[in-house]
């Protein structure tokens, strides 16, 4: 602290010292200069103490010499903002419903529009092996009656090989007067009548109405 203030200070020490002598007794100061004479001292330790940590930057002042921290405060006209993270927003999806895996039999009957190529397509099995399994000739199995059972040599699944697939799906298809899940199943080759009616919120035995959309998985 400048040496002329120290003694400005201390003369005015002085100075209320001598007046409260001259005013009052031997009985204790008066409130207000008891007050006055406590901020004075406190002043003072505090300037001495800046003075000091001035001179020496290293210095660490305790908490009875340091001045209590500012609270921050925002700038004039400022606006607290709290940020928070984006929340992802759900996505809406149109999943279609889970088509059932589906099991070959050992042996199976014939439906409405249904023949032995179609069975092989459906199944992946070689129609060769169908036929042989039944002892059918090519112009015998075009001409098998609905009701018919045939025998499925499920040992050889996966042997048909290209070309399973007569249209491309999934699609949509357009029902005719004629139409069953059978005959649509078979337009499409590799396609389950199970799969047709599942997909479209219905059982094999549901009737087909003239121009109904079916969704083809």
């Amino acid at each position: 602290m400048p040496r002329f203030v120290q003694i400005t200070l201390w003369i005015t020490l002085v100075l209320l010292l001598s007046a409260c002598t001259r005013s009052v007794s031997s009985s204790a100061l008066p409130t207000a200069t008891q007050d006055t004479l406590s901020a004075l001292f406190s002043t003072i330790a505090t300037e001495t103490a800046l003075a000091n940590s001035a001179k020496n930057p290293d210095a660490v002042l305790t908490p009875d010499d340091s001045a209590p921290a500012a609270s921050p405060t925002a700038p004039f006209g400022a606006t607290a903002t709290l940020e928070l993270s984006p929340t992802p927003e759900a996505t809406a999806t149109n999943t279609p419903a889970p088509i059932s895996e589906q099991s070959v039999p050992s042996s199976y009957t014939l439906r409405q529009g249904e023949w032995p190529y179609c069975l092989a397509r459906r199944f992946n099995i070689d129609p060769a092996a169908i036929l042989s399994a039944n002892g059918l000739s090519e112009s015998q199995a075009a001409n098998l009656s609905v009701g018919t059972t045939l025998t499925i040599p499920v040992a050889q699944v996966g042997t048909y090989g290209p070309g399973r697939q007569l249209r491309a799906h999934p699609a949509t298809y357009v029902a005719s007067s004629t139409d069953t899940f059978y005959s649509i199943a078979c337009a499409f080759g590799d396609v389950w009548p199970q799969n047709i009616a599942e997909a479209n919120g219905l059982t094999l035995d549901s009737a087909l109405q003239p121009g109904m959309n079916l969704h083809i998985p």
